[in-house]
């Protein structure tokens, strides 16, 4: 038969770590509450949603931060773009005709059906971008970085390659017709079914070596 002061001493440390437990319960709770707001009031993008109402609203966004925006079949054409950050954005089916996009950072965007007729992307990092069956006919894509973009499909009619760096890319059934490749690399570059008529070919680095066969000088 345990003694009374033994029996209340039990008690007491039950109590006492029962309300030790509450407390880390409490503490919990407390934390995971906090958390909660926390994880609701940070955006899921990269990009700054005011940088995207000025886009939307003025289309001139020219330095802004819309790095994976949802821009899909927005309306866009004539923007003012340039010096702009879209790497991972979604364009799929967007209007980019005649914007102004140089020194724009598209890397890694989506821009599959998008129409960008006679857009200024000089200088621009297009490197690993989605331009599968996008109109680029008359673009202006100099000094361009193209490297793995994919170009399945695309029309790329009278654009301007200049010393364009497409090495890796898929060119697979693209219509370059009267395009300038002057100084272009296109080394490791897929030309499976390309419609290369008419193309500038001078100081041109092709899949198969280098060709200046176009050359006037």
């Amino acid at each position: 038969m345990p003694k009374p002061h033994t029996l209340k001493q039990s008690e007491g440390n039950r109590n006492f770590l029962s309300g030790n437990k509450m407390k880390v319960v409490k503490r919990i709770f407390v934390i995971a509450a906090l958390a909660v707001p926390m994880a609701i009031g940070t955006p899921a993008n990269g990009f700054d949603k005011m940088d995207l109402q000025k886009l939307i609203s003025t289309k001139a966004c020219e330095a802004c931060d819309l790095s994976d925006a949802n821009l899909r079949e927005v309306e866009l054409s004539g923007a003012l773009l340039s010096h702009a950050n879209l790497s991972n954005a979604e364009l799929g089916g967007a209007n980019l005709s005649f914007a102004k996009l140089s020194h724009i950072d598209l890397r890694g965007a989506d821009l599959w059906g998008a129409n960008l007729m006679k857009t200024d992307l000089r200088n621009s990092n297009l490197s690993k971008a989605n331009f599968s069956f996008a109109n680029l006919r008359g673009s202006n894509l100099a000094f361009a970085n193209m490297r793995e973009a994919d170009l399945g499909v695309a029309n790329l009619s009278g654009a301007d390659l200049y010393y364009a760096d497409l090495q890796g890319a898929n060119l697979h059934k693209a219509n370059l017709r009267d395009a300038n490749l002057h100084g272009a690399n296109l080394t490791f570059v897929n030309l499976k079914n390309a419609k290369l008529e008419g193309v500038n070919l001078c100081k041109t680095k092709m899949p198969w070596g280098e060709d200046s066969s176009g050359c006037t000088e």
